[in-house]
């Protein structure tokens, strides 16, 4: 299970991958400056940081609200989501294209197809998701990190 929860007061997103934590913060808060700090308040920009790598960031995550789409960046590789005006995300990632449906309830499930490969649920700043192959569990983790941006994003701006 992944599970990725923002920590508001402490202005940074933790996600739970396994046993693992990994953890999101602004890039603005890596900067010094009172200025920087407030604007971190506002980010849809965050850097990942994983234990089981050094102290440099692993991956970039972003949300861009005008035209509601999540971008990662690990490294060189670059995946966003594609938005449509009344129909399903979608992200296409090594080599195959996944469709998103979102439903009012918050619940989601991720399709290669019509083959569900994932399903999850978007809570109060928490994103939740299960029933995923292993070899999809880091994209999904910086995706459901994408999902917790998108709903701080929503919740100030909206």
């Amino acid at each position: 299970m992944i599970q990725a929860t923002a920590r508001v007061l402490k202005n940074q997103i933790e996600v739970r991958v396994g046993d693992a934590t990994w953890m999101g913060r602004p890039v603005e808060a890596e900067q010094q400056g009172v200025g920087h700090r407030i604007r971190a308040l506002f980010s849809t920009e965050y850097h990942v940081y994983r234990p089981d790598q050094s102290d440099a960031a692993a991956a970039t995550v972003s949300y861009r609200p005008k035209s509601d789409e999540m971008r990662i960046q690990v490294g060189e590789e670059s995946w966003k989501t594609k938005s449509t005006t009344f129909g399903p995300l979608t992200i296409e990632y090594a080599g195959a294209t996944y469709t998103i449906n979102e439903r009012l309830t918050g619940r989601f499930g991720v399709l290669d197809g019509t083959r569900i490969v994932a399903t999850g649920q978007l809570g109060f700043r928490s994103c939740v998701i299960r029933d995923y192959p292993p070899t999809l569990e880091t994209f999904l983790a910086y995706l459901a990190l994408g999902y917790v941006i998108r709903t701080l994003t929503w919740e100030m701006f909206g």
